[in-house]
């Protein structure tokens, strides 16, 4: 069994229509883009959160095609190829912010039915993981506008 069958399911509404909490119609991806909500689906394939991913490449400076399923990518971008082994826990973070701050925004949606700037989710998810980073490490040795400029600058 993969991390996704081992893991509880989140309460996405495909989920809680499945445990008859919410009704099949009411399942819709809060991205308005029509799909049914799922997992896999408003963390890596909605049009909105999809393209905060795109920002995240971009800020990170990285090509990357995402897999089809949740626990692939988060192996695949949290082990590029070719970068330091430091570098990868420091993308790991990365992964974890931007999933976190997906599932923020979705919610915050759904409750209060307002959608944030997708810049303003970027900036969230730099914030965050430098902020989790330099409070767990102590070896963290970037500053907060080196950070946000790129965060995987390393010496080679």
């Amino acid at each position: 069994m993969n991390h996704e069958q081992h893991s509880k399911p989140l309460s996405t509404k495909d989920n809680l229509a499945r445990r008859l909490v919410l009704y099949q119609a009411d399942t819709a991806c809060v991205g308005g883009c029509g799909s049914q909500e799922a997992a896999v689906h408003f963390i890596l394939r909605c049009d909105i959160f999809n393209s905060l991913w795109h920002l995240i490449y971009k800020w990170v400076g990285i090509s990357f095609i995402a897999p089809d399923s949740v626990a692939d990518h988060f192996h695949h971008f949290g082990r590029l190829a070719g970068l330091p082994r430091y570098v990868h826990s420091y993308l790991q973070v990365v992964w974890h912010t931007t999933v976190w701050v997906i599932w923020k925004e979705r919610n915050n949606q759904i409750l209060k039915r307002k959608a944030q700037d997708l810049i303003k989710l970027l900036d969230y998810v730099k914030f965050m993981s430098f902020s989790w980073l330099k409070a767990k490490l102590l070896t963290f040795a970037f500053s907060y506008n080196d950070w946000w400029r790129n965060p995987i600058m390393y010496e080679c």
